[in-house]
């Protein structure tokens, strides 16, 4: 049987290839690790995926979940698939060994979720949750609250929450209205009501914690107001059994486009005047506080997106060499039908959901790499460069990822034609539950502007002594490579067309702030072609190396033996497929960066100028 969940020969040649990543181990961090046990672990995690998860995709998707007197009720199988997560003790797999986890680098954790996700989106969005809300209380809540709740939430006996949305305010955070007032106890007394709340209740566990942002009386307004509280669904005796309800209610469900198996709830809270909650860490600090989860939570939604779309990939390229139709171009009259692979437009799109899949695993892949020599360096200098490299790769991974694999998803049903749009295969449920990805964790609007206004303001010569130089030195080492140096230059092109580009915006944003929000997403583009360019074809020259070394050992004449090769040398074949999945992409994507920078410098000013009635 076809593997249909992900590459995982491709996730391999990122980790251990290009990121060689079994050199975190020589940290003092991640010294208890090695290549055996990362490769060990992934094995697992598909496995995993592929026996438990995958089975129950469609089901969720069909049974979805039901709102019925005030209760929340999850698809029948997540029972069991919450079951053997928590035996798996997946959840504590990249988390601080300080706090209960097994303390393996980011990028495994990262790697490793993606099976699950590729499996079953739905369910893994509960489980991602539920391990950044660990994680955040472990990290500023008090000693009381670290005892109280972190263990029973990792172990799978209670759920957590993130609950930030209010329906008036959206992705404005600040309009928040949910209100807290401090009692005689030290708690506080909580009143709103939020929505778009991903798990507010499933039905899988005895307790839900909620992590929620509100006002405390006589607090600014904006987001510089907000505080975080700790809010259980159930109250917490003295001696840690479960009390009575705090007065949090589900008064409801969204009915959605797509992930039917996760519930999106709408929940009040202290409707009675009874909802009890703790502050976590200092008044007024809930934002920066709610960013330990959020960074990383934008982090996740990309991997999300990029899972589904390297499924949909893997299932649209099965289906291109099962699927007759049509004769193969320059075939006599009467010839046999042809397998549509055969047909050029299919190979077209084909090459190009093999290149943005691709691309986005390395973009993801590598931003939690940069996290991880975060964490292991100790020289607070080199460490600075790695976190202000981060801070911009990590819109772009969110954003440009889930931009590519929405494209990836849709070309996918394209590739099956009018059989895709329907139900009798899985890629009208892969294209709907693709499209929340730009939508939630902040808007793909909102993550360019945050790129383009805050980042490179506040940061741009961090980005020309970092990822701007890093290619231009890679250009410069690679401009006469025996088969890429075309593509180099177009690389080398596209990294000059972005540094002028960013230092128009640089300028741009200390004088005209709309202009540059304008141009934020067309910036964001531009930037994920250039680095995105970067990592395939940093790919290609390592696989480059490997064929020839392959090409080499074999013997093989390269003008007559190379199509023989590789149908009967897996490697071989793979390494060939990333050097033209880095030619598609320099050739049919990068290479229109000069245009993407004029088009920002050029600066036309029409979507500001319109009058609204005109629209």
């Amino acid at each position: 049987m076809a593997n249909l969940l992900i590459d995982d020969r491709d996730q391999r040649f990122v980790l251990f290839e290009q990121l060689d990543v079994g050199k975190l181990s020589e940290s003092k961090l991640y010294s208890d690790f090695d290549e055996e046990v990362y490769s060990m672990v992934l094995a697992e995690a598909q496995k995993l995926a592929t026996k438990a998860m995958m089975p129950t995709n469609s089901i969720s998707d069909s049974e979805g979940c039901v709102f019925k007197d005030g209760k929340v009720s999850v698809p029948e199988c997540f029972h069991e698939l919450w079951r053997l997560w928590n035996e798996g003790e997946w959840r504590r797999l990249d988390l601080s060994q300080d706090i209960g986890g097994q303390g393996m680098p980011m990028v495994i954790g990262m790697a490793a979720n993606e099976y699950f996700e590729a499996g079953n989106l739905a369910f893994q969005t509960l489980a991602a949750m539920t391990r950044g809300a660990a994680q955040l209380i472990a990290t500023h809540g008090n000693e009381a609250q670290k005892e109280k709740y972190v263990e029973k939430i990792l172990s799978g006996q209670w759920t957590g929450t993130m609950v930030l949305t209010e329906a008036d305010a959206g992705s404005d955070v600040g309009a928040t209205k949910t209100v807290a007032e401090l009692n005689e106890d030290g708690t506080y007394t909580i009143t709103g009501t939020k929505t778009f709340i991903t798990g507010g209740e499933t039905g899988l566990t005895e307790n839900i914690i909620h992590l929620a942002l509100a006002r405390i009386k006589g607090s600014p307004p904006g987001t510089k107001g907000l505080s975080l509280f700790l809010i259980p669904r159930i109250k917490i005796n003295p001696d840690g059994s479960l009390g009575e309800p705090n007065d949090v209610k589900t008064i409801g469900i969204e009915k959605k486009l797509g992930i039917k198996g996760s519930p999106t709830c709408q929940i009040t809270f202290g409707e009675e005047g009874n909802c009890r909650g703790e502050l976590i860490g200092e008044v007024n600090k809930g934002m920066p506080i709610f960013f330990t989860m959020m960074n990383e939570s934008r982090l996740i939604a990309a991997r999300h997106g990029a899972s589904v779309a390297a499924s949909s990939y893997l299932h649209a390229l099965n289906y291109s060499r099962e699927r007759l139709q049509g004769s193969e171009i320059g075939s006599p009259p009467g010839a046999s039908q042809a397998p549509i692979i055969k047909h050029p437009d299919i190979r077209r799109m084909l090459l190009q959901m093999k290149s943005y899949t691709e691309g986005v695993r390395a973009l993801i892949l590598y931003t939690s790499y940069c996290i991880d020599q975060e964490r292991i360096i100790e020289d607070k200098a080199e460490r600075q460069k790695w976190i202000n490299r981060t801070a911009f790769l990590t819109p772009v991974a969110k954003a440009y990822g889930t931009d590519l694999s929405f494209q990836v998803t849709e070309t996918a049903m394209q590739v099956y034609g009018g059989y895709g749009y329907m139900k009798d295969y899985p890629i009208e449920q892969f294209l709907r539950d693709e499209k929340v990805h730009s939508i939630f964790e902040g808007t793909n609007g909102i993550q360019a502007l945050d790129l383009a206004g805050r980042k490179l303001l506040k940061e741009s010569q961090d980005l020309y002594t970092g990822l701007l130089k890093d290619i231009e030195e890679f250009c410069n080492e690679n401009m006469n490579h025996k088969t890429m140096s075309l593509y180099v230059k177009t690389l080398e092109t596209a990294r000059k067309a972005l540094s002028e580009a960013s230092g128009f915006i640089t300028e741009t944003g200390k004088k005209d702030f709309p202009l540059l929000a304008l141009y934020a997403t067309q910036y964001m583009e531009l930037f994920g072609d250039v680095i995105t360019g970067w990592l395939l074809l940093w790919q290609a020259v390592l696989a480059q190396k490997s064929l020839d070394r392959i090409i080499s050992e074999k013997g093989i004449d390269e003008k007559n033996g190379l199509e023989k090769l590789f149908s009967e040398n897996s490697d071989a074949a793979f390494y060939s497929g990333k050097l033209a999945s880095a030619r598609y992409f320099l050739s049919n994507v990068v290479s229109m960066a000069t245009c993407k920078a004029n088009v920002i410098m050029n600066a036309d000013r029409a979507g500001l100028d319109i009058s609204e009635n005109c629209f």
